[in-house]
């Protein structure tokens, strides 16, 4: 049996975390269980190229080599069946590990079939599924050159390590940006002090409410003084006029 990354297959292995990475292969399969073969034209081509060993078509299966089957020699004939699962519940273990999922087969997906058979040629011949010639591209074009050598450099980790690698990596960046941006030396933010015991609270009120005392002190005084001035200017007129 052929097991998958992502999709449930042997009932003993935990479901993996994906997120947020979209296998693209697991999540097709689930819709083409959903009606006939037929209706996912697309299977047909995948089972052909397993047939011939694909390489490209088989790491969307499996990146590790040690975990597919047939990495030494590709199988001769290949069937798909339709598996019904389900998650179990704590009671269903038995002694020793117990299985993440039970299931139940249902009927046969994909019939059973190998390179040069009648069924397959017709299917793929049916929706232009047929090998075809890979198209020409400059060997010194830019673009191809850089694909290829990511494919190359990320080719021994799964879709989840990558997609977290490079998240991890532009947080990391956008840590050390902001860091950057803090002032370096000079005299520390000045710290906010609560009153002390016995002060009002609203140190600012109670300076404006001394200001306007004092300002008002001082009108007063000079209001008074004024007064004193134009009283003794009074009184010596009336000393002339005696």
């Amino acid at each position: 049996e052929i097991e998958f990354m992502y999709k449930p297959g042997n009932v003993s292995a935990a479901p993996p975390v994906v997120a947020p990475h979209q296998p693209r292969l697991d999540w097709q399969m689930w819709f083409a269980a959903l009606a006939h073969h037929s209706s996912s034209p697309w299977f047909a081509s995948f089972v052909y190229r397993l047939l011939q060993g694909k390489e490209d078509v088989i790491r969307l299966v499996q990146v590790d080599e040690s975990q597919y089957p047939f990495s030494a020699r590709p199988p001769v004939y290949i069937r798909a069946q339709l598996y019904k699962y389900w998650f179990t519940g704590s009671a269903e273990g038995s002694q020793g590990p117990a299985p993440w999922w039970r299931r139940q087969q249902l009927q046969e997906f994909f019939p059973t079939v190998s390179l040069g058979d009648p069924a397959l040629e017709s299917l793929l011949s049916q929706h232009g599924l047929k090998d075809k010639p890979s198209p020409q591209r400059s060997a010194d074009a830019l673009l191809p050159w850089l694909l290829r050598s990511l494919r190359q450099l990320v080719r021994p980790f799964s879709g989840p390590t990558v997609l977290w690698s490079l998240y991890l990596v532009a947080a990391t960046v956008c840590l050390l940006r902001a860091l950057g941006r803090r002032p370096r030396g000079g005299a520390p933010p000045a710290r906010h002090k609560g009153p002390r015991r016995g002060e009002p609270t609203d140190r600012g009120g109670g300076e404006r409410n001394g200001q306007v005392r004092r300002k008002e002190a001082k009108e007063a005084e000079e209001r008074g003084e004024g007064r004193a001035r134009g009283a003794a200017d009074g009184h010596g007129a009336s000393k002339k006029k005696k």
